[in-house]
């Protein structure tokens, strides 16, 4: 059953650090409950600062050891339309803070192909790839996603005022902000889906955000975010900067 995305109150770690640390104990614990239970950890990476340490501590030991990389499948929850080595891309940044050091399979990692001309195609191929891993649901259930939320109250590459906000259908698809690089993303059918989602918020620029969430909702003018009804679990790891703004 659907509940809401602020529903499971944040955990506050002591800094941003902190916060990567408790990430990846989750995401051990997490994985070795799905290895236990299928073939396949499917995992969704999330681009920006605070998951780039996250990828590292991973990288790390004793993470890197806990996890059985050869049954990880690596997904991105979106993806700017750059090239995979362009500075801004989020396939680039998680292989050089993560992939490069994990033994991930190559053929287990599955980029979105953003750079393409054809970002509708570019979305439909990656959706066949969803679904080719779920074959037998109407829509697949990724173990976790890892998601931030910007300032504006986007998550993924899912902004205010954009067409893929109505999406129910397609599980990928095309986002054409008015301003700035179109991006790829997945879409809220398979965000709702997840069993898990995991949202990693650090720095006093996303105290107010967090304010606006969770102490001062605003139902008449619901943000992107607030548009996934997850039918799995949530967490919130925050830090001391950011949770700055959940104070009375």
């Amino acid at each position: 059953m659907a509940t809401a995305i602020t529903d499971r109150y944040p955990t506050v770690l002591p800094s941003a650090e902190a916060l990567a640390e408790a990430a990846a104990e989750r995401i051990a614990a997490l994985a070795a409950e799905a290895l236990n239970a299928r073939e396949r950890f499917l995992l969704a990476l999330a681009g920006g600062s605070t998951p780039r340490l996250l990828y590292r501590r991973l990288a790390d030991e004793p993470w890197r050891s806990r996890i059985d990389w050869t049954r990880v499948e690596i997904l991105f929850g979106d993806e700017r339309a750059v090239p995979p080595d362009h500075p801004d891309s989020n396939y680039r940044m998680a292989r050089e803070a993560l992939l490069d050091h994990v033994p991930v399979p190559p053929a287990q990692i599955h980029r979105m192909q953003a750079e393409l001309e054809d970002l509708d195609g570019a979305a439909t191929r990656y959706e066949t790839l969803l679904r080719s891993l779920a074959p037998d649901r109407p829509v697949p259930r990724l173990d976790l996603v890892l998601l931030g939320v910007g300032p504006d109250g986007h998550t993924a590459s899912l902004f205010p005022d954009t067409e893929v906000l109505g999406e129910r259908e397609r599980l990928v698809a095309p986002v054409r902000p008015g301003a700035g690089l179109h991006r790829l993303s997945l879409t809220y059918p398979v965000l709702n889906a997840a069993r898990h989602l995991m949202f990693l918020v650090a720095g006093e620029g996303k105290a107010a955000i967090l304010r606006r969430l969770f102490r001062e909702p605003d139902p008449a003018h619901p943000l992107p975010v607030e548009g996934i009804e997850p039918q799995g679990e949530v967490s919130w790891l925050v830090d001391e900067a950011a949770a700055e703004g959940l104070r009375p």
